[in-house]
């Protein structure tokens, strides 16, 4: 197949031309492209015209809405757009994509291609209007690899047929993989983008979950065969949620093979989504080991400026005890244990306990109500600031003692932010009024070996950032669940070496604070001084 007959530059002008007739979104730009490709098709060689070009338009698009314009605004529509050969369609689909649908970067595609064998010869590609040119080019190096190719919108799948006709080794497939039977066939490799990072819930089907990204999991499973591989783009949510993703992540682990888990870079889908995603490869029969990946963009990902290439930054290779090991497919906390850091703080000779033996761990109440004055103080991550707690501007509510009774803070208490942009972290000393924290702080109580000041020196250090930023979940605002808390490894001194530790933080903050308050009361000195002498 020729490469496309019509630049970069000229596709991009051929989109602001449409644009320009008022064809803004996405949808009215492929219904656009829809009629002239299908115009074209019917003419073949015969006349183009103005009024031939308009009749057979209206001929062959007689299902869809009425064209919204005159014979002379499609022929000039045509003349811009009929000029794209099967790669020009599909980079327009591309030009036409206004970021509220996903589209597959090339880079992407190029890492895809790298799990073609040279045993395989059955690929599914599910969904593939997402994808460009790039998938063209690995399916015409491939030519002795049968390409299934499927495509869930009807216009799309007409284009998309007009694209492929004359290629021998794909087959285009009109499914569903959100849906049972969507297809008898197996596979030797199954690539896959699903629907991620919106609100829709699948119905009516029988599986584990109703979020399509994880019921397209649990479904192209099925179709790989004994030695097939599935690799798949999912949200960072599959390696944390509970509940029915919990549920999943349990139902591959026993019955089939995880080989690997890469971590892609930030921003790979912009515009559609800023989510962090993942690249699974899952196979068949058990986990002896997995690989885990980090990834990086050879290049700050901008919109006018995607990745170009994928870079591995880490890879390590966990046996399947140690896989199991970690919380949930918490890959970020296998990569926090390569850390030379966390390496050394392992291999110091101080005594350390898990969490969960030094303290007890909660998460704070969930407050719907205000009250000008209660009888009850709550703490909430704006009251957390750099230089402790702001006790003056805690909200109120008023409410029943023995009902809160559990959440009540005591002096020592190490307060650990669960949500937001950053990890803050603060010791509470106790109130006059009773103080509870908010729903999105988890409480660290420690036991009599270990101070609430000592372990807050500990968690704010380099070694205890990087444990708690390898517990945070989430996708766009992260979050830390305490019961991923409780397994950190905290040193725990004698208790005297705690608090000559605590002594001697205090002693040198009181000291910075007082040479920042001179230094400052010196400089405003210095100003007023020039300023007196201005004029």
């Amino acid at each position: 197949m020729s490469k496309s007959s019509m630049s970069d530059k000229a596709l991009f002008n051929a989109a602001n031309v449409i644009r320009s007739y008022g064809f803004l979104d996405q949808s009215s730009m492929i219904d656009l492209l829809y009629r002239v490709v299908m115009t074209k098709k019917a003419l073949s060689g015969k006349d183009d015209d103005c009024d031939t070009v308009y009749r057979t338009m209206q001929e062959v698009s007689a299902t869809l809405p009425r064209f919204p314009g005159d014979a002379d605004l499609f022929f000039t529509i045509y003349n811009a757009l009929s000029p794209l050969d099967e790669r020009g369609i599909l980079s327009f689909i591309n030009i036409a994509n206004d970021g509220r649908e996903l589209f597959a970067p090339d880079v992407l595609i190029e890492k895809f291609s790298e799990y073609i064998e040279a045993g395989t010869s059955k690929v599914l590609v599910t969904e593939c209007e997402q994808y460009g040119p790039s998938l063209l080019d690995v399916i015409e190096s491939n030519p002795k690899v049968q390409f299934t190719l499927t495509s869930r919108q009807a216009i799309r799948t007409e284009l998309l047929s007009v694209v492929y006709a004359g290629i021998k080794n794909v087959k285009l497939l009109a499914a569903d993989i959100y849906s049972y039977g969507f297809t008898t066939e197996k596979y030797d490799l199954i690539i896959s983008i699903p629907i991620f990072g919106g609100r829709v819930l699948v119905n009516g089907e029988d599986f584990i979950s109703r979020e399509p990204d994880l019921i397209a999991v649990q479904n192209l499973l099925y179709h790989i065969n004994m030695d097939g591989n599935l690799a798949m783009v999912l949200p960072a949510k599959i390696t944390f949620g509970g509940g029915s993703t919990a549920a999943l992540r349990e139902y591959i682990e026993r019955n089939y093979k995880i080989k690997e888990i890469s971590v892609l870079p930030a921003g790979l889908f912009t515009p559609y989504t800023s989510i962090r995603t993942y690249l699974f490869v899952f196979s068949t029969g058990r986990t002896d080991d997995v690989v885990l990946k980090q990834y990086e963009s050879d290049k700050p990902i901008r919109k006018s400026s995607p990745c170009k290439s994928l870079v591995v930054k880490n890879e390590i290779l966990l046996f399947g005890d140690e896989f199991a090991d970690l919380n949930g497919w918490n890959v970020d906390m296998a990569f926090s244990e390569e850390d030379e850091d966390i390496k050394a703080f392992s291999n110091s000779p101080v005594k350390k306990l898990r969490l969960k033996d030094a303290a007890t761990v909660f998460r704070g109440k969930a407050v719907n109500a205000k009250a000008e004055s209660g009888n009850v103080a709550v703490i909430n991550i704006s009251n957390i600031t750099d230089t402790g707690i702001d006790y003056e501007h805690l909200d109120q509510i008023e409410e029943e003692e023995r009902k809160v009774s559990r959440y009540i803070l005591e002096d020592g208490d190490v307060l650990v932010t669960a949500r937001g942009t950053t990890v803050k972290i603060a010791v509470f000393e106790k109130q006059p009024m009773i103080c509870i924290p908010s729903a999105n702080i988890n409480v660290i109580r420690p036991k009599d070996m270990l101070r609430g000041a000592y372990l807050k020196l500990f968690l704010e250090s380099p070694v205890g950032i990087k444990m708690l930023q390898s517990l945070q979940r989430g996708t766009v605002v992260v979050n830390i669940n305490y019961k991923d808390i409780i397994e950190l490894e905290v040193p725990v001194l004698p208790l005297e070496a705690q608090d000559a530790l605590i002594e001697e933080y205090n002693t040198g903050l009181r000291f910075y604070k007082e040479t920042i308050a001179a230094a400052e009361e010196g400089w405003r000195g210095v100003q007023q001084g020039i300023q007196s002498k201005l004029y």
